[in-house]
Formats: C-alpha cells, structure tokens, sequence
C-alpha cells in the first residue's frame, strides 16, 4: 500500500499485459483482413485489455477496469463492483500511453512513478490498432514529442514497490484471441 492505504499498481506486470494485448489484438485484425479499426474495434480491444488485466495470476487485488481515453490513453482503475464501468468512488490505479517518437509503451501508477517498455520493430507501430491510437492522440493534441522530457524507468530496471503484488510474472498471461 502507498502512503494513503491504496495498493500500488505493478507497472511492470501493466506494461507486460499491454504490450501482449496489443501484439494479439493487431494479429487478430490482421488474420480477419480488417484494415481498418473502427470504434467497434476499440471497445472490443479495450475488453480484451480488461480481460488481460485480470488475468491469473492476478497483480491487483481488485478486478481492473480500462477506459480508452479521448487521446489514446488507457486508464485502468479499480472496478469494485466489477461492472466495466468506471463509477464514483472506483479509483484510477494506472494509465498506459503510446509514445510513437521514442517507441514506447509508457505505464505511470497513481504516486507518478512511470515505466517504459521500448518495442523493437517498426511493425508494432504500424498496425491497424496502433494506427488509429496514434490518429487519436494526435487529433487530442498529442505531439509525437509530448513525452520526450518524460522521466520513465526503463521496464528491464523496474521493480514494484513493496505495495504491489509480485506472484504474476512475465510470460504468465497465456489467453488469445
């Protein structure tokens, strides 16, 4: 727990989670010949997320809710009545960003504490998905040079702080689409 009793997030495991979401959810349109990703589309990736998020081993000890944010951003809170909907009094617990210049996936907990995850290939920024998050950052005003003053801990040197739960492990979420 952090300062005010609320259990931390573990970035790593956010990030982790994101990142396989996002890898299956482009194959998955790319398998279907969809090339074009419509709102349809994101809700159902952003059921996927929540469904990656909960995933056992579970890291949270509430069921996580996402919202897909008007610029891109993924917020996750704490769904206590586990309804998907992000209702008075359920927290924000993380928030996932896409950050195209310096091909990021960028994980910040509620305290500020940020955690980065670099993808290799120029094929993660090119899918369908991918493409429209992008659109929408840029359409909320999102630079691609937004996050290049960010101080973010690269995801190889994070650790979760002794607050967030720390039985998932990489490589543990084994559902596809």
């Amino acid at each position: 727990m952090d300062g005010t009793g609320t259990q931390s997030a573990d970035l790593g495991q956010v990030l982790d989670r994101t990142e396989f979401a996002i890898n299956e959810y482009q194959g998955y349109l790319a398998d279907n010949g969809i090339e074009e990703v419509g709102q349809e589309n994101l809700d159902e990736f952003t059921g996927f997320m929540v469904t990656m998020m909960n995933v056992d081993p579970r890291f949270y000890d509430e069921t996580l809710g996402v919202d897909l944010m008007q610029d891109a951003t993924f917020l996750g809170y704490a769904d206590t009545n586990a309804n998907g909907v992000k209702d008075a009094g359920e927290d924000k617990v993380f928030t996932v960003e896409i950050d195209e210049e310096n091909q990021r996936l960028i994980a910040t907990d509620v305290a500020g504490n940020s955690s980065g995850l670099r993808f290799s290939a120029t094929g993660f920024l090119a899918g369908a998905l991918i493409g429209n998050l992008i659109s929408r950052q840029r359409s909320a005003g999102v630079s691609k040079a937004s996050f290049n003053n960010r101080n973010v801990t690269p995801r190889s040197s994070y650790r979760p702080p002794s607050s967030a739960r720390t039985r998932a492990r990489s490589g543990g979420v084994g559902v596809g689409k």
